[in-house]
């Protein structure tokens, strides 16, 4: 018996890459539905509920009376038997941690969920962080589902990781995720062309706290777009709000491109011939370079200097790691 936890597309791709890679059997998948139009039409293509042996959805608000609910229908499936694995994208998210204080569960196996595993491997999991999540009010109301609130929780002695990306001097069980099932599923498919328009993946998160601006952003592509008159094809980032797509559009010499799967199989799917792909330290670059052969891939240099520190540090981790992978940085 395996759990997967899913909050993601993305996620869900990696989560089959390791259903098939540890050859799992009995396998429930606890989804949680994605709160944006975008993230949902991704995931009802992408998702597949009929290969799982059992489906248990949940939505992604008031996780304190829905996570409790997910458990006890695990529960009920598991019949007091361990979980062998149980695998996740979110090392210090709560309703990871919830779920290994109340579950039995011989196996952690953390998988990706984008660039975010260079990041967290760094500062949680190598440091090996205690994690502590006390709440009155919220822990009382656990308790009266039956569900044991988190309070302190060390790392698990049986931890590893499930990756595409490469660990330098890793401390725990490193597995290589290489995407061997979407490749399968794009198959070999010639993707570039010199004289096609120049593809960029848009940001998450713009305009959240401690992150880029609505401004900033929406200049940083209009000085792309001036630089490169064959033309944008702009892939936005499924979290991207109304303002900012609205002022994308508006942008001479951009298309803006609706992908109804994760980038890396939209191109396939729609046959979508590009001269190169540029991103701001995005996990769809490293997926390309892994899965398009002859594609030029560049991170395109932006301004961190309004950042916080830590998280300019962050971005410095993910812009090393991509160039040790090909990955490398150029101007605008």
């Amino acid at each position: 018996m395996n759990l997967f936890l899913v909050t993601s597309p993305f996620q869900y791709i990696c989560a089959v890459e390791a259903k098939a890679h540890y050859k799992t059997k009995e396998n429930i998948l606890l989804l949680v539905e994605q709160s944006s139009e975008l993230g949902l039409s991704q995931q009802e293509k992408v998702v597949h509920k009929s290969e799982w042996d059992h489906v248990i959805t949940i939505p992604r608000k008031n996780r304190t009376r829905n996570l409790p609910k997910a458990i006890k229908k695990i529960r009920l499936i598991t019949q007091k038997r361990n979980i062998e694995r149980f695998f996740h994208a979110e090392y210090n998210g709560w309703r990871t941690k919830l779920l290994l204080k109340n579950l039995p569960i011989n196996k952690e196996v953390y998988f990706d969920d984008g660039t975010l595993t260079i990041n967290e491997y760094e500062e949680e999991i190598r440091t090996k962080t205690i994690y502590s999540r006390k709440r009155f009010f919220n822990d009382l109301l656990l308790r009266l589902q039956g569900v044991e609130p988190i309070g302190e929780l060390p790392q698990s002695e049986n931890l590893e990781l499930f990756t595409i990306f490469d660990i330098e001097k890793p401390e725990h069980l490193i597995v290589k995720n290489t995407l061997v099932e979407l490749k399968k599923k794009v198959g070999v498919t010639k993707l570039f062309d010199p004289n096609a328009p120049v593809g960029f993946i848009g940001e998450g998160a713009i305009g959240h706290k401690r992150r880029k601006t609505h401004e900033v952003y929406v200049e940083e592509v209009k000085n792309f777009a001036f630089n490169h008159p064959q033309g944008i094809i702009y892939f936005p980032h499924r979290t991207e709000s109304q303002e900012t797509r609205e002022a994308i559009k508006a942008i001479p010499s951009l298309t803006y491109h609706h992908s109804e799967y994760p980038l890396e199989i939209e191109l396939v799917e729609k046959k979508i011939q590009l001269s190169m792909l540029i991103g701001a330290l995005s996990t769809a670059q490293y997926t390309a370079s892994l899965i398009y052969d002859n594609m030029p891939i560049y991170t395109i240099k932006n301004s961190i200097d309004m950042l916080p520190e830590k998280i300019k540090k962050r971005c410095q981790r993910i812009e090393v790691a991509f160039a040790k992978h090909g990955i490398l940085t150029i101007s605008k």
